[in-house]
């Protein structure tokens, strides 16, 4: 049975979620189909007893459902397209191009690429490292559409000032809505689930109030700065260790590493 403390932190985290939800059209009745099906399936993937079946009977007892909906649940199809678990080869584009050296000047920022070029950096060769069945042209018209990169009148491909922000595309936006949040989820839910010990998850976060807006001004500036920073020093490690990795047994997991601003006037209601 869940305390009143635990419903009452649900509603904090939750509102902001149903928000989400009503702007984009995601009705009750709707959630209310997606939340049995969400129930059910970490019912049985996390709560399951080792050597016994996870019975109707059980889930039912786990989750407050009704057998009848469990049964119609587990046998049911899914109807819905899953959200993609990748962006396809756009990220890695922009990640090579962050990181690597070669396209990049002496203060890490990345330069402007002539398409193709016989000797050199060229966004084609760079394309090219990504795979080989993905063809420059197709990545490049993309990611203008996108406004990830721009041609200057030289004919150079230059990487837009904001290309490690999502993007306006629906499916960009939503992938990485999902991707991060949901991640960041996992950390918490792992933390609050386990006692806490030296492998839980990183979690941590500043918090002040009774500042004025020019002091939170500051701030934010400060730490989307240091924090743009330390994420371009990850990526460059990662790319560095997934180039390492590359064709090892053992490279199956997945990293993911993120950065949130926010404020908020205390009179304004947030639970």
């Amino acid at each position: 049975m869940s305390t009143p403390l635990f419903r009452g932190a649900m509603k904090r985290i939750l509102r902001p979620l149903v928000r989400a939800m009503i702007g984009r059209g995601l009705t009750y009745p709707q959630l209310a189909d997606v939340m049995k099906e969400l129930f059910i399936d970490e019912a049985v993937r996390s709560f399951g007893l080792a050597d016994k079946r996870m019975t109707d009977s059980r889930i039912s007892v786990l989750t407050g459902l009704q057998r009848r909906d469990v049964k119609a649940h587990r046998t049911a199809s899914e109807d819905e397209e899953p959200v993609p678990r990748s962006l396809g080869p756009i990220p890695r584009v922009v990640a090579l191009w962050r990181s690597d050296p070669r396209f990049s000047d002496a203060t890490g920022e990345p330069i402007a690429l002539p398409r193709s070029a016989e000797d050199g950096p060229a966004f084609d060769t760079m394309v090219a490292e990504i795979g080989r069945d993905v063809h420059p042209r197709t990545i490049l018209d993309e990611m203008v559409r996108l406004d990830l990169a721009a041609i200057d009148p030289e004919d150079r491909i230059t990487l837009g000032a904001d290309s490690l922000l999502p993007s306006r595309d629906e499916t960009m936006l939503v992938t990485y809505y999902a991707s991060n949040l949901g991640d960041h989820a996992e950390a918490a839910a792992a933390n609050l689930l386990a006692a806490p010990e030296p492998g839980a998850f990183f979690e941590r976060a500043v918090h002040y109030n009774k500042l004025r807006p020019a002091s939170v001004d500051a701030l934010e500036a400060d730490a989307r700065e240091r924090q743009m920073a330390l994420l371009r020093v990850l990526n460059a490690e990662a790319l560095k260790h997934q180039r390492d990795d590359a064709g090892h047994p053992e490279a199956k997991e997945r990293f993911r590493a993120g950065a949130f601003i926010f404020r908020k006037r205390d009179d304004e209601e947030t639970s």
